[in-house]
C-alpha cells in the first residue's frame, strides 16, 4: 500500500462497525442462501428421477461451479465500476430466470443449463461482501464480512426448513419457493441498499487500473493464501458434493436411509452453526489467534470432521462430523476474504473478493466430478482419504509459509 492508503487505514481503524449498514446485505445474502438451501436437498433426488448417476450429479455441480468461476471476479469488478446495487439487481433477475427453468425441466440437459445460469449469479455474494467492506474499516472488515456470511447461514436454515416441508408435496415445490425468495431479494436490494459513489478522481482511477489481481497475487502472503484457499475449497467441495450419495448407504434414521428431508436437516444445522460462528465466534477468536492460527484451527476442524464422516455409522457420530466441518468452514470465509481485502484499496474490494470467491468455484469445477467418479467406482475410503489428505496439505502450507506472529486484531499489511 502507499503511504496515503496506510494513513487512511490508521484513520479508519478506530471506527466501530455500524451494524445498521450491514442489515441490507445480510438480508440479501440470507434470501439468496435460503433459495439455495431450498433447492440443494432435492436436487440430487430430482436428477435421480431423471435417471442420473452420481457422476452426472457431479457434472451438474461442476458446470454450475464453472459459471461461478467465470462470473464472480467479473461481477465483482463490475460492482467496483457501476455500483454494488446495480450488479446485485442484475444477478438476482438472472436467478429468477434460472430457477424457473429448473422447475420446468424435463431432462438432465435442461437442469444442466439452469444450474449453469444460476452459477452466473455468484456475484451476489461478492457484491454484497464488497458493500460490507465499503462500509467498514480494515480492523472491522473480518467482522463485517462475517455478518454478511451469517446471513447465508440464516438463509440456509430457512431454506432447508422450507424444503423439508415442501419436498413432501413435490420435488419442484422447493424450487418455486426459491424463485419467490429471489424476488424478495430484489425488493430488499431496491429498498435497502444505497447506490454508492460511482465517480472517482482521475488519479484514483489510474491507481485502480494499475492494481490488477496479477499485481496483488505477486505479494508472497497473497500467493500462500491462494494455495491455502484452494486446498480448503477443493477438500470441502469433494466432501459436500457427494455427501447425499454417500450417507444413504452408511447412516439410517428411524429405520430408513437418509433422504431429502434428512439432508435438509443437515443443511439447517450447518446454517445454524454458521450464524453462531460468524456473528460471535469469529470476533472472539480474533482476540487470541493470528490469521495463521485461525487458518490452522480451520484445517484441524475440517480434517477431524472429514475423518469422522468416513467412520460415521450413527446419527450422533454424523452430528459430530457436521459440527466440526461446519464450524471450520464458517470460520474460513470471513478469515480468507478479510485477509485478501486489506491488501487492496477500497475501490478494488469487489474484484478481489470476487476473485477469492472464484477460487472456490474453480475447485468446484473439478472436485464434484472427481468425488463422483471415486464414489461411482465404490471406493468410499479413497474419497474420504483424499479429502483428508488435501486438508492436511493446506494446514502444512499455512503452518510453514504464513507469518507466525502478529496482532490478531490487526489485518496483515504490506511490509
Amino acid at each position: 500500500m502507499t503511504g496515503k492508503e496506510s494513513s487512511e487505514d490508521q484513520v479508519d481503524a478506530p471506527r466501530k462497525l455500524d451494524w445498521r449498514l450491514m442489515l441490507p446485505p445480510f438480508a440479501v445474502i440470507g434470501l439468496y442462501a435460503a433459495g439455495i438451501g431450498a433447492v440443494l436437498p432435492v436436487l440430487p433426488f430430482y436428477l435421480r428421477e431423471m435417471g442420473a448417476s452420481p457422476l452426472v450429479f457431479g457434472i451438474v455441480l461442476g458446470t454450475e461451479a464453472l459459471s461461478q468461476f467465470a462470473s464472480a471476479p467479473l461481477l465483482g469488478q463490475l460492482s467496483d465500476r457501476f455500483g454494488r446495487k446495480r450488479v446485485l439487481l442484475a444477478s438476482q433477475s438472472l436467478a429468477i430466470v434460472s430457477l424457473l427453468l429448473l422447475a420446468l425441466a424435463q431432462s438432465v440437459f435442461v437442469v444442466l443449463l439452469a444450474r449453469f445460469l444460476f452459477g452466473l449469479t455468484a456475484g451476489n455474494f461478492s457484491a454484497a461482501a464488497a458493500y460490507a467492506a465499503d462500509n467498514s474499516s480494515p480492523s472491522t472488515r473480518r467482522q463485517a464480512i462475517g455478518i454478511v456470511s451469517a446471513g447465508g447461514g440464516l438463509g440456509a436454515i430457512v431454506g432447508a426448513g422450507l424444503s423439508s416441508v415442501l419436498a413432501d408435496i413435490s420435488l419442484t415445490a422447493p424450487i418455486y419457493m426459491a424463485l419467490a425468495l429471489s424476488a424478495a431479494g430484489i425488493a430488499v436490494t431496491v429498498l435497502g441498499l444505497k447506490q454508492g459513489h460511482l465517480t472517482r478522481p482521475a488519479a484514483k482511477q489510474a491507481d485502480r487500473e494499475r492494481i490488477s489481481f496479477r499485481a496483488i497475487a505477486g505479494l508472497p502472503v497473497i500467493r500462500v493464501l491462494i494455495i491455502v484457499m484452494l486446498c480448503h475449497f477443493f477438500a470441502y467441495g469433494m466432501y459436500t458434493s457427494q455427501l447425499p450419495n454417500f450417507l444413504p448407504e452408511r447412516v439410517v434414521w428411524n429405520g430408513q436411509a437418509l433422504g431429502p428431508r434428512e439432508f435438509s436437516y443437515i443443511i439447517a444445522a450447518d446454517g445454524a452453526i454458521n450464524i453462531l460462528v460468524q456473528l460471535f465466534l469469529v470476533r472472539w477468536l480474533g482476540r487470541f489467534f493470528s490469521e495463521r492460527g485461525l487458518i490452522l484451527l480451520i484445517f484441524a476442524l475440517m480434517a477431524i470432521g472429514f475423518t469422522s464422516t468416513g467412520m460415521a455409522g450413527t446419527i450422533p457420530a454424523l452430528a459430530f462430523a457436521v459440527f466440526c466441518i461446519s464450524t471450520g468452514d464458517a470460520l474460513a470465509k470471513p478469515t480468507y476474504l478479510a485477509a485478501l481485502s486489506v491488501h487492496v484499496p477500497s475501490d478494488r474490494q469487489g474484484v478481489v473478493i470476487g476473485t477469492g470467491q472464484a477460487l472456490g468455484a474453480m475447485t468446484d469445477v473439478v472436485s464434484p466430478v472427481l468425488a463422483g467418479f471415486i464414489l461411482g467406482t465404490g471406493f468410499h475410503s479413497v474419497w474420504i482419504g483424499t479429502v483428508v489428505a488435501i486438508a492436511i496439505t493446506g494446514a502444512g502450507v499455512a503452518a510453514t509459509r504464513l507469518p507466525r506472529n502478529g496482532n490478531p486484531e490487526t489485518p496483515w499489511r504490506h511490509r
